[in-house]
C-alpha cells in the first residue's frame, strides 16, 4: 500500500487549503486525511504521490486548475466540514438538539436476516433486492402465505452511521466509497471505450446497495407519472434516433396502485392541478410539509411569472404515521437514514409487513450470480456468492417464483450472466433486448444568491414545485418538473457554490466564502424526460470480472440530442424562477455535453422495458420475463420511459400492480387477461 507522508500533506493543505490549515482542527484535518487516501479513497495515496511529484507545495496556487490540485483542495475543505466541531463556524446545525436518536430499521426486520448457515436449499419465492420494489414484493408474497428469502448484496450499516457521515453518504461526492456500497475493490464496471470504472466514480453508476436499498437514504420525492408520460410516443411522435415507446398499461391502470403506494408508505402532499398531475381517487395520506423562508421566496416569485406551484410529495411523515415518528425538520436527508424513522423506506414499511408474517428471511452480503434453469429452460433458482471474512461461499437456492429487483443495471447482468441451452445470450434475451434501453435523469438547473438569508437550514429542503413544463412545451419531446433542492450540508454547498464559479476551488476564501453565501443560496433543480434509444445499453464484458467471479457490466451509448435541449429549456425556467423570486446573482448548471456517456445513476431505469411485443421488449405488461410466467421483475428496470419527475412512487406502485397479477388472482393465464 502507498503511503502519504503526513508532513508532505501538511505542506500541500497549508498551500491549496490554507483555511483548514490555520483552523484550530487542522491537525486532525491532516490526519484525518492521511487515513482516507491510504485507505478509504480509491488509488488516493497514490494519486497525492503523483501529484507532489510533479508540483511543489510552493507553486501549487499557480496551477489552481489542474484537476488535481482541486481535487485535494475539495478532499481537504469537504474533509474539515465533515468536522462537527468547526459546523457552528460556518452557521449549519445538523438537527434539533432535543431528538433523540432510534433505528430505521424495524426490528422485525432485523430479526429476519440470518446468516449463510441458516440458508435453506428451497424456498416458494426468491427476491433479489430489497429496496423498493422487491421489499414490495416480498411483502405480497409473504401476506399470501409464501415463504420468501430476499437476498440482499449490501450489508446492514447502523442508522447512527448512515445518519452523520457526511464524507460517505452517497451525496457527499467526496470520491469516498458509500457506507451503502459497494465498494470499489473487486467491484468495476466498464465504459464504451474500455475504461475500468470504481464504484466511488460517477460514471459507474451507482445507486444503493443496503437493506432497504436506495429507500434508506433517498430523498424520498413521492411524484407520480403523469398521464402523458405513460404515452409518450402517442403524445410526441419518435424522435429519429430513439426508441421511444408507449407503456403496455395507462395512468388510469395506475392510479389504484399509486393510492395504494401512498397509504402503504405514507407520503405527505397536497393535489396540483389534474390537467398537469392525472386525477386522483383519494387524498394523500398526509398533509404537506410546511413552508421554508426560501419556499416562500419562491412562491412569490412563480407568482409573479403566473406559475401553477404545488408541495413536492415526500415519502417522509409530516405528522406521526403508523407507527412512525414525524420528521423533525433536521439537515439531514437526502443521502442519510433518518434519525427518527420518519423517513418511509422498505426497512421499516413492506419488509417489516413481510417480516411479521414470520415467513420471511433475508441474507445479506450475498450476490445472486445467475439463475439456474432446469433442462426445459424453466427458471428454478439462483447461485449465490459471498464471504465470511476470507473464506468465500456459493450457495444455490431454489423457489418457485422469482423476483428480479437489483437496479436497472444489475437486474439486467444477472439476466445476461444466466445462459442456459435454450437461451445461450441470457434469461429473456433472444430478442437481443436485455439492457437495452437504458436510462435515468438528465438534470437542469440553476443556483441563485439572495441579498438576505433564504435558507435556515430547516429540512427536507424541497417544498415548492411547478409542474407547468412536465408537457406541452413548444417543440420539445416532454420536459420535467422543477423544485427547490435538499437543504444543503456544509460539503455540499461548498460543491454547490465552486461548481457556480462563485467560490474558488483552491487558496484562501473557499471557507470564508461559504460562511457568507450559504445562507443566501437556494438552488432550484429537476429531472428531464429523457427520450430513450436501444443502442444506451448494458451488456457484459468480456475481460473483466468483480470479486465473485462474475463478467461485469459494461455501460455504453449516449443520451439523445432531444434530452439536451429539454435540459437546455428547463435550465432557463430555474433561472427565470429564481430572478422572479429575487436572487441578485443566477447561475445556470453547466449542460451535458455530447460524448458523455449513457445517463445513469440513483435513478436508473429501462432496462428490461415491458411491452406486447417480445421482439422489442423483455417484460410483458405484467412484469414478467418473455417465455418465464414464473420469472418478474419489479424495480425500474421494466419502465418503458421515466417521467419528468423522480421514479420511486412509480417504481412502488407498478411493484404493487404486477404483484396484484402474482398473488391476487392466481397464476392461470386468465388472470393475466386485459
Amino acid at each position: 500500500m502507498t503511503r502519504v507522508d503526513e508532513d508532505t500533506l501538511a505542506a500541500w493543505i497549508a498551500a491549496v487549503a490554507p483555511e483548514v490549515s490555520a483552523a484550530s482542527t487542522g491537525p486532525s484535518s491532516v490526519r484525518a486525511l492521511v487515513a482516507i487516501l491510504e485507505v478509504d479513497h480509491p488509488d488516493g495515496a497514490a494519486r497525492f504521490a503523483a501529484l507532489a511529484a510533479r508540483i511543489a507545495p510552493s507553486d501549487a496556487l499557480a496551477h489552481q486548475k489542474d484537476p488535481e490540485v482541486r481535487w485535494l483542495a475539495r478532499l481537504a475543505a469537504r474533509v474539515h466540514l465533515a468536522d462537527s466541531r468547526v459546523w457552528r463556524d460556518v452557521n449549519w446545525r445538523p438537527a434539533p438538539m432535543s431528538v433523540p436518536e432510534s433505528s430505521d430499521i424495524a426490528d422485525e426486520v432485523l430479526a429476519a436476516v440470518v446468516g449463510r448457515d441458516r440458508l435453506r436449499p428451497q424456498y416458494d419465492a426468491i427476491v433479489i433486492g430489497s429496496g423498493a420494489g422487491g421489499s414490495v414484493a416480498a411483502q405480497e408474497y409473504a401476506e399470501a402465505g409464501l415463504n420468501v428469502l430476499v437476498v440482499e448484496r449490501g450489508g446492514v450499516p447502523p442508522t447512527h452511521e448512515l445518519a452523520r457521515d457526511h464524507l460517505r453518504n452517497p451525496r457527499a461526492e467526496a470520491g469516498l466509497d458509500a457506507l451503502t456500497g459497494p465498494p470499489s475493490p473487486g467491484n468495476p464496471r466498464v465504459l464504451a471505450d474500455g475504461t475500468v470504472v470504481s464504484a466511488a466514480d460517477p460514471r459507474w453508476g451507482s445507486n444503493a446497495m443496503t437493506l432497504g436499498g436506495g429507500t434508506r437514504v433517498y430523498g424520498g420525492q413521492a411524484w407520480r407519472f403523469a398521464p402523458e408520460d405513460f404515452l409518450m410516443a402517442s403524445t410526441y411522435g419518435v424522435p429519429d434516433g430513439s426508441a421511444l415507446a408507449d407503456w403496455p398499461v395507462t395512468y388510469q391502470d395506475m392510479e389504484r396502485y399509486y393510492a395504494h403506494a401512498e397509504f402503504e408508505w405514507g407520503v405527505s402532499g397536497a393535489p396540483g392541478d389534474p390537467a398537469t398531475e392525472g386525477a386522483r381517487s383519494s387524498p394523500f395520506p398526509l398533509p404537506p410539509m410546511p413552508r421554508t423562508h426560501g419556499a416562500h421566496r419562491l412562491k412569490e416569485g412563480a407568482d409573479a411569472l403566473g406559475w401553477e406551484t404545488l408541495p413536492v410529495p415526500l415519502l417522509v411523515n409530516s405528522e406521526p404515521y403508523r407507527g412512525r415518528a414525524a420528521c423533525v425538520r433536521c439537515s439531514q436527508c437526502v443521502g442519510f437514514a433518518c434519525p427518527v424513522g420518519a423517513k418511509a423506506g422498505a426497512q421499516n414499511t413492506t419488509l417489516r409487513r413481510a417480516a411479521r408474517t414470520g415467513r420471511l428471511t433475508i441474507v445479506c452480503a450475498a450476490q445472486a450470480v445467475h439463475l439456474t434453469a432446469d433442462r426445459t429452460g424453466r427458471v428454478t433458482g439462483v447461485v449465490l456468492r459471498g464471504a465470511d471474512g476470507s473464506d468465500r461461499w456459493e450457495e444455490a437456492v431454489d423457489a418457485e417464483q422469482i423476483v428480479l429487483a437489483a437496479g436497472a443495471v444489475e437486474t439486467a447482468r444477472l439476466l445476461l450472466a444466466s445462459r442456459h441451452p435454450g437461451e445461450p445470450a441470457g434469461v429473456g434475451n433472444n430478442f437481443d433486448q436485455v439492457g437495452r434501453h437504458l436510462q435515468a435523469h438528465v438534470y437542469a438547473g440553476a443556483l441563485g444568491i439572495f441579498a438576505d438569508q433564504v435558507e435556515d437550514g430547516t429540512g427536507p429542503g424541497p417544498e415548492i414545485a411547478t409542474n407547468d413544463f412536465r408537457h406541452g412545451n413548444p417543440d420539445l419531446v416532454g420536459g420535467g418538473m422543477l423544485a427547490n433542492e435538499f437543504v444543503p450540508t456544509p460539503g455540499s454547498a461548498l460543491g454547490y457554490l465552486q461548481d457556480a464559479g462563485l467560490l474558488p476551488h483552491a487558496g484562501d476564501g473557499m471557507i470564508a466564502g461559504l460562511r457568507e453565501l450559504a445562507p443566501r443560496m437556494q438552488r432550484v433543480v429537476g429531472p428531464v424526460q429523457e427520450v430513450t434509444t436501444a443502442e444506451a445499453r448494458v451488456t457484459l464484458d468480456s475481460r473483466v470480472t468483480d470479486h465473485a467471479g462474475m463478467p461485469v457490466a459494461r455501460l455504453a451509448g449516449e443520451v439523445h440530442a432531444e434530452d439536451l435541449r429539454a435540459q437546455r429549456f428547463l435550465t432557463e425556467r430555474a433561472e427565470e424562477w429564481l430572478r422572479s423570486a429575487g436572487a441578485t446573482t443566477v447561475v445556470p448548471m453547466a449542460m451535458r455535453a455530447p460524448g458523455d456517456g449513457p445517463s445513469v445513476g440513483q435513478h436508473q431505469a429501462g432496462t428490461c422495458r415491458m411491452g406486447t411485443d417480445p421482439a422489442t421488449s423483455v417484460l410483458d405488461p405484467w412484469g414478467r420475463v418473455w417465455g418465464h410466467t414464473n420469472v418478474r421483475v419489479v424495480d425500474a428496470s421494466a419502465h418503458v420511459t421515466n417521467g419528468g419527475v423522480n421514479p420511486v412512487l412509480t417504481v412502488i406502485a407498478n411493484a404493487y400492480r404486477i404483484m396484484d397479477a402474482a398473488v391476487g388472482v392466481g397464476e392461470s393465464d386468465d388472470a393475466y387477461a386485459e
